[in-house]
């Protein structure tokens, strides 16, 4: 009797993906790291652009409309000041970061914001 060549085991056809399932692996938030930096890009554009989008969806005047304009660039800036305090807290080794450029670069954009929403406040008149 002839030996026989050892039968392969056939793997089990996965059923073809939909157009959104390769969009999202085309994106790499199929993974759980990528959701985590979907959220966050999603929750920075939240917490930046809020009093923008609540100004332009209520007809305020005087004092409140003066608030909404200056609080947009010191809440754009305020979370781009958090998504750099996360990034160096998680990435800063890899980036070559210290704590300190982490901070200071954290602290240059809520002066930055601070600075533009004082100045949208004087100059909205």
């Amino acid at each position: 009797m002839p030996p026989t060549a050892p039968r392969r085991r056939r793997e089990p056809v996965e059923p073809p993906r939909s157009w959104w399932f390769q969009v999202l692996d085309f994106l790499e938030l199929t993974s759980p790291e990528g959701r985590r930096a979907y959220v966050l890009v999603v929750g920075l554009l939240v917490v930046g652009f809020w009093p923008l989008a609540l100004l332009a969806a209520l007809d305020v005047s005087g004092t409140p409309r003066k608030a909404l304009v200056a609080l947009g660039p010191v809440s754009i800036c305020m979370g781009l000041a958090a998504l750099i305090l996360v990034c160096g807290h998680r990435y800063g080794e890899s980036l070559r970061w210290s704590r300190r450029q982490t901070w200071g670069m954290a602290a240059l954009f809520l002066g930055l914001g601070l600075l533009g929403g004082l100045g949208l406040w004087f100059s909205e008149g």
